[in-house]
């Protein structure tokens, strides 16, 4: 994990990091989790990392009220690490009464790649509650071919969201579980079907971190 030397001079809103790769169902994660944050009276700023014309529409976020600072032109993995630090800069500086900075970034980023720009603007890693969406139709895939890559992104994050349970089989969905529990027997999982909605439990687990 990456530490912080100073200590909290200061409260700042959590940040949800939303990771996983591509087709996981960030996106959808996201969007369910401001209807519950806005619905809770909690002012969110928006950033989402998008590459080409994969993401939310922005200008309908905007029409909604939300502040979206997109990040294009790469995945924050690489140059885009040093505009990530600057614009949750501009959040800390300008808006002053936010409850959550909401954080989508591009499904080919390395999770940890973003953890030092993020540091750099005074946060610690208990204040970055980093929620990995499984797709357990995938695990084979995470587990041959990308399994560096997985270990990486499950020692980082707070907690799992197992998701498309009503698609895949359940020998699948036991995998994940499996996958995700050999590398951390005390994570926090959530199977569901976030098309279909949010659990109450892991409704219950965003108001907590607020």
């Amino acid at each position: 994990m990456y530490k912080e030397d100073q200590g909290l001079s200061e409260k700042r809103p959590p940040i949800i990091l939303f990771t996983g790769f591509l087709g996981s169902g960030k996106t959808t994660l996201l969007l369910k989790t401001i209807e519950i944050l806005s619905k809770e009276n909690k002012k969110c700023a928006i950033i989402i990392n998008e590459i080409g014309d994969v993401g939310i529409d922005n200008r309908e976020m905007k029409m909604l009220g939300y502040d979206v600072l997109d990040l294009f032109g790469g995945c924050v993995c690489c140059t885009m690490k040093v505009t990530l630090e600057v614009t949750i800069n501009h959040l800390l500086h300008e808006y002053e009464d936010l409850d959550y900075i909401l954080f989508e970034p591009s499904g080919m980023a390395q999770p940890s790649s973003m953890y030092p720009a993020i540091l750099h603007c005074g946060y610690e890693d208990a204040e970055i509650l980093n929620v990995f969406i499984f797709d357990p139709g995938r695990a084979y895939l995470y587990k041959e071919r990308m399994n560096k890559l997985f270990l990486d992104a499950i020692d980082l994050a707070k907690s799992v969201v197992v998701n498309k349970i009503d698609q895949a089989p359940r020998v699948e969905i036991n995998e994940a579980v499996k996958m995700v529990n050999e590398i951390n027997p005390n994570m926090k999982l959530f199977k569901m079907n976030i098309d279909q909605g949010l659990s109450s439990e892991f409704h219950q687990f965003l108001l907590e971190r607020g």
